[in-house]
């Protein structure tokens, strides 16, 4: 179990990126869902100790991540969200050299680590290539093998999809599923079909803040019969958007779909199945509204 107590982070540019956050994530996926800007990284970084927080308190287990940072490490593995690379450096070489750096100092133990990783992100083929040649999905793979380095207990991964073909990204989640549910696994991410098609458990961040906690089926349980759609045109959305509580607008075949939340059906609207992602925008646009106010 980690517990995040009142953390804070304010840095030296005067930016307030993390504001009282409290979070109890359980053994499993957790997702961390926010827009960019939201302090998702912030607080992935915190927790990684890379970085101090000004206020507050983080415990994994029987460790004080704050004042035990060498402990927590021996317990991490972390991809963050843009990682460089040795160039023509073998994929096997790169995570033998990253293996002896995790303390892997036994040459055997450190070969089956290393080929057993790569087998189990299917890089193992790709062994002897650069990884500064690998495709964006390759790498992410090659990420999450670096991270399981050592068989980490809490596993950190910030924004492992974006930009990712659907293809790898499918593929990544699968990835991540053989994981299992004996480590707690933070999936930081601004896409929302991550964390609905992965994670048991999640919270929303907003302006360093977390605005909701809870299982993904029960917080969108809990809007239905409030959310209502309509297809208009583009000057019909901008009328709207001025009158009614609208959550969200997408493209479809060229139209522009509306979502509204709202006790009763507006005029012209049919109602529709609440999701996941209404949870999500109608939480942002609740917590911009206060804010507004």
């Amino acid at each position: 179990m980690l517990k995040i107590k009142d953390i804070s982070k304010t840095y030296d540019n005067g930016v307030k990126a993390l504001n009282n956050v409290n979070l109890d994530i359980p053994k499993g996926m957790f997702g961390l869902l926010g827009p960019n800007g939201a302090g998702k990284s912030s607080l992935m970084r915190t927790i990684a100790t890379l970085q101090q927080a000004d206020t507050g308190s983080i415990q994994f287990d029987d460790i004080d991540v704050l004042t035990q940072p060498n402990e927590l490490r021996q317990r991490l593995g972390y991809l963050p969200q843009d990682f460089g690379v040795y160039p023509r450096i073998s994929a096997y070489e790169l995570l033998d050299h990253l293996a002896i750096l995790k303390g892997i100092a036994n040459k055997g133990e450190r070969k089956e680590a290393v080929d057993g990783l790569l087998a189990h992100t299917n890089l193992f083929q790709h062994r002897k290539k650069a990884v500064s040649g690998f495709s964006g999905g390759m790498r992410q793979r090659f990420g999450i093998a670096q991270a399981l380095l050592g068989d980490p207990d809490l596993l950190i991964v910030d924004e492992p999809t974006a930009g990712l073909d659907p293809e790898e990204r499918n593929r990544f989640h699968n990835l991540l599923v053989t994981l299992g549910e004996e480590k707690v696994i933070i999936l930081s991410t601004h896409i929302v079909d991550d964390v609905s098609e992965l994670c048991p458990n999640m919270a929303v961040l907003g302006n360093g803040q977390i605005l909701l906690q809870g299982n993904p089926l029960d917080v969108t349980a809990d809007l239905n019969g409030q959310i209502w759609r309509k297809t208009v045109s583009i000057e019909e959305a901008a009328v709207l958007e001025n009158t009614l509580p609208v959550i969200s607008k997408r493209l479809f075949a060229g139209r522009t779909v509306l979502h509204v939340l709202a006790p009763d059906a507006p005029e012209g609207f049919e109602t529709a199945p609440a999701t996941l992602e209404d949870v999500y925008f109608s939480t942002l646009h609740n917590s911009r509204s206060t804010q507004a106010a």
